[in-house]
């Protein structure tokens, strides 16, 4: 089997390249950026060496093709897309990138001819809105979708074009709804901030999260992990997923960072408006379907992260870019 992973330079493809490289696989990468600086980071310095990287944009529907054709791909991890800010400050290219990116690889797949068994793709819990709207509890698999943003319309219409792409080609597929991914090289992005939090704590800075309320957060390895297991399932339909990894306020996230990292208490500070997005997933289904997969717990998750921000740093590998 031959893996695309598209945004493979992102936070979760590089987690997603480091354990395909784990598995001994040579996965085929394609993103319009050049820096691997986030694969370094993840996967080990060597990882760019050990990939076959094609630098293209997933709204050029011919290079989605021919990187398809030309390498034999069997399957996709379709990861390249826009996040919240970039589409609230350009939504037609947003639009572009991630509606008709997504389309791109749908049809491409469509166009190897039954090569490509299935595609993996990253949705959000974006698709849904804030949590006065559904009932109280985590919101299920099947809640209405009402997204507050253009990204999770975007998001939303993704999920219908993998329906329609299964529904009249037989392309199988699997969509993923994480909301606050963190861990090491996440880094942009909205609900980034709790990363960056973390980061900033081990460099000793002061860091305002610019929201607060309860948030639903997974570590990026989690994220990883389910994307793999969707690739290499044999279930068919277009299928979609709610991730949850640990519901907590974000008051008590700083609290937990404070205390895994003595040196940062005092530095770390939030907003109180929360976003507009569910404090809480169940994801019953994933389990049922692909687990079972027990979350990282928070506590393991923040210090993991603590840690190789630590590491980093003492080899003098520590990105701060994003920082600055």
């Amino acid at each position: 089997m031959t893996t695309l992973v598209t945004g493979a330079l992102g936070c979760i493809g590089a987690w997603v390249v480091r354990d395909l490289l784990a598995a001994g696989a040579r996965p085929v990468v394609f993103d319009l950026a050049d820096d691997p600086w986030r694969m370094r980071m993840v996967a080990g310095p060597d990882a760019p060496d050990r990939v076959l990287a094609l630098r293209g944009d997933i709204a050029d529907r011919d290079a989605v093709t021919q990187a398809v054709q030309r390498h034999e791909i069997t399957r996709i991890v379709h990861l390249a897309a826009w996040q919240i800010p970039l589409c609230r400050q350009d939504p037609a290219r947003g639009a572009l990138v991630n509606v008709v990116g997504t389309a791109n690889v749908f049809e491409a797949a469509r166009a190897s001819a039954g090569r490509v068994t299935r595609v993996v793709y990253a949705s959000s819990a974006a698709v849904f809105g804030a949590p006065a709207l559904y009932p109280p509890g985590p919101v299920k698999d099947d809640a209405p979708t009402k997204p507050a943003t253009h990204y999770g319309v975007y998001k939303v219409a993704n999920e219908e074009t993998a329906r329609i792409h299964w529904e009249e080609h037989g392309i199988a597929s699997m969509g993923f709804r994480p909301l606050s991914v963190y861990g090491p090289a996440r880094d942009f992005g909205l609900t980034a901030a709790p990363t960056l939090a973390m980061k900033a704590a081990v460099l000793g800075r002061p860091y305002r999260i610019a929201w607060g309320g309860a948030s639903d957060l997974i570590f990026a390895a989690d994220v990883a992990r389910a994307l793999l297991a969707a690739a290499d399932s044999s279930l068919d339909g277009a299928r979609v997923y709610n991730l949850h990894g640990a519901s907590t306020s974000i008051a008590d996230l700083v609290g937990l960072i404070e205390a895994c990292w003595s040196s940062a208490k005092g530095l770390l500070s939030h907003a109180a408006q929360p976003i507009p997005f569910p404090a809480a997933l169940d994801d019953a289904r994933y389990q049922r379907d692909l687990g079972p997969a027990p979350p990282t717990p928070l506590e393991e998750g923040v210090r993991r992260t603590l840690d190789a921000f630590a590491r980093l740093q003492h080899e003098g590998r520590l990105d701060a870019r994003e920082l600055a």
